[in-house]
């Protein structure tokens, strides 16, 4: 059983109701707690993050010209899985499909070529650099620009987290950067 999801009053019953209803199905769709999706942002989320949450629908419509975020910085004890999943159950609750997925996760929709058409992908652990044990294929490399590449044509979002934007850079190749440093918003953590 669930808290109280009205009690924060993040959630209203009005417009709520049949999210509250099957609120576990939304969230097991989004790769989340359900909690998240019934409570407030935490206090650390930055103006940034906000502003871009408000103006989500003017992204995905591409009017901004803005394609995604992409975080930097260190990832201690867990806080970017808890700051994307905050981030997902706030699209939820704004009726936009989101999920939380991980590298591994999307590379291997990639290869067999059943990637779902979700509004928003959050990838907490995109890239970390080769000396943190993160190293991917330079094939897969090439599937992850082409699918970032699709996703900012078709008007979807996609969150990410690199240990270190420099390294991005070296290891995934020019094209990568550029679409980064071009489409997608710095947030340091």
């Amino acid at each position: 059983m669930h808290a109280d999801p009205y009690k924060d009053g993040v959630l209203v019953k009005e417009h709520h109701e049949r999210l509250v209803a099957d609120i576990d199905n939304f969230a097991l769709d989004a790769g989340i707690k359900p909690h998240w999706i019934y409570r407030p942002l935490p206090d650390d989320f930055t103006k940034r993050e906000i502003d871009y949450l408000k103006a989500f629908r003017k992204h995905i419509a591409g009017a901004t010209g803005v394609s995604g975020i992409v975080y930097s910085g260190p990832n201690g004890a867990g806080k970017m899985e808890r700051r994307m999943a905050a981030m997902a159950g706030a699209l939820v609750r704004n009726f936009i499909r989101s999920r939380v997925m991980t590298l591994g996760t999307v590379l291997d929709l990639l290869a067999s070529k059943q990637m779902p058409e979700i509004t928003c992908i959050l990838i907490p652990n995109f890239f970390y650099t080769q000396a943190e044990g993160g190293t991917i294929a330079s094939w897969q490399t090439s599937a992850l620009l082409d699918f970032l590449s699709h996703r900012q044509v078709t008007g979807q979002q996609t969150v990410l987290y690199a240990s270190n934007k420099d390294s991005l850079r070296k290891e995934y190749g020019l094209g990568f950067g550029a679409m980064i440093s071009e489409h997608f918003l710095d947030v340091e953590i």
